[in-house]
């Protein structure tokens, strides 16, 4: 019997098979961070790897280099047997889950980076394009070492697993139409190669397909900050978008953090002479200090309000929680805690695993009401679909 599925019940069914199929297989990552090369090398660092470039196919053992220089719309590969071939891509594919390279962009100065799994090359817009194909576990401790670092317990990577994972598959097609998933800069996650630490890799095998949903079973949106000076921010103060899961909590745990606090000193005219050039309407008789025990959403000196937001983004400020005083000649802004302050404070978290708090009660401390399950579990929805 035929059945005439509505349009979007057949997008939401394609949806739920991309999110299972992914789940359970490979990420391919955009490197842009390599920022435009147009040569690069290619080191095997451990296992053995084939090398597919045109109709040749060459095995590559520890220890061998190839260079990749790109020629117009094709691509030049050179291996340290003599081999150059043209070609319009090359993959580096690997024979082995031991597996692992490093790959170096010959015009910068940067030092190569580690990478799992596979590598493809093409020719791109005036410069090559590297995409990392990579095991999703794999990937996702990636991201954990280079957005949280090495230092703290499992519960500590535990949380940021699922925070990580939950950011995947709400944006695993925003990259599609330039051939690869999500790309390793940090509007997706920063993904600075392969993961060092057996305990970021232990925690991400023991949350594996574990993702943050409402209670519709719809994937929300988790962010995170290093430190939010001792209150995070509600959603809509800073990004216009009001999400009932991150209203903004006291937070005593990262107070005493590296990053709880910041000093920064402005010379008083050219502070005035900002604010004027964005409405400001100078008085001599106006109050310029300005305090913010709690969040505040704007900065007021008289009549004037101006966003905090816009402050922190033009002044390059640590956060938008500081207050400002005023002498002779300086404006000195006390501020507190680092990033936009919206979602989980990664420092007050750390902290709280190391006085016993579990993944699931730090998740609980910073967002309302949102649920643990598997990514097989997750409800497609239309809404969902756009934010891919």
């Amino acid at each position: 019997m035929l059945i005439n599925y509505p349009r979007s019940i057949i997008l939401v069914m394609l949806l739920a098979a991309n999110l299972h199929s992914q789940a359970n297989g490979v990420i391919r990552v955009g490197l842009l961070s390599l920022d435009n090369p147009l040569s690069l090398t290619v080191t095997v660092i451990e296992g053995n790897y084939k090398l597919l470039a045109g109709r040749q196919s060459i095995v590559l053992l520890k220890d061998d280099n190839i260079l990749i220089n790109r020629a117009g719309e094709k691509i030049l590969v050179s291996t340290e047997m003599s081999n150059n071939i043209l070609a319009d891509s090359v993959v580096i594919q690997s024979a082995e889950k031991a597996c692992y390279f490093s790959i170096r962009n010959n015009n910068r100065a940067a030092e190569p980076r580690e990478y799992t799994g596979n590598l493809i090359v093409k020719s791109d817009i005036e410069s090559l394009l590297a995409i990392n194909e990579v095991d999703n576990d794999m990937y996702l401790a990636g991201v954990v070492q280079s957005e949280a670092g090495v230092k703290g317990n499992i519960e500590y990577f535990k949380t940021q697993a699922v925070l990580a994972r939950t950011y995947l598959f709400m944006n695993i097609k925003r990259h599609t139409l330039d051939g690869y998933h999500v790309c390793d800069r940090t509007h997706c996650q920063a993904y600075n190669g392969k993961s060092e630490s057996k305990t970021i890799n232990q925690a991400v095998h023991a949350t594996r397909g574990q993702v943050l949903v409402n209670a519709d079973s719809l994937l929300v949106f988790t962010p995170f900050h290093s430190n939010c000076g001792g209150q995070t921010e509600s959603s809509g103060n800073v990004w216009l978008t009001r999400m009932p899961h991150i209203s903004g909590v006291t937070d005593p745990y990262c107070t005493s953090s590296n990053n709880a606090r910041w000093t920064k000193k402005i010379n008083r005219k050219d502070w005035i002479s900002y604010l004027r050039n964005n409405g400001y309407r100078h008085n001599d008789n106006d109050i310029l200090d300005f305090e913010q025990l709690n969040r505040k959403r704007y900065y007021s000196a008289g009549s004037f309000s101006y966003p905090l937001t816009r402050l922190r983004e033009d002044w390059n400020l640590k956060s938008s929680f500081f207050s400002v005083s005023l002498d002779d000649s300086t404006v000195i802004l006390n501020g507190k805690g680092y990033g936009h302050g919206v979602g989980l404070c990664q420092e007050g978290a750390r902290v709280m695993t190391e006085r016993g708090f579990k993944m699931r009660e730090i998740i609980d401390f910073y967002f309302d009401g949102l649920l643990i399950i598997n990514i097989d579990d997750v409800k497609p929805s239309l809404e969902i679909s756009s934010a891919f």
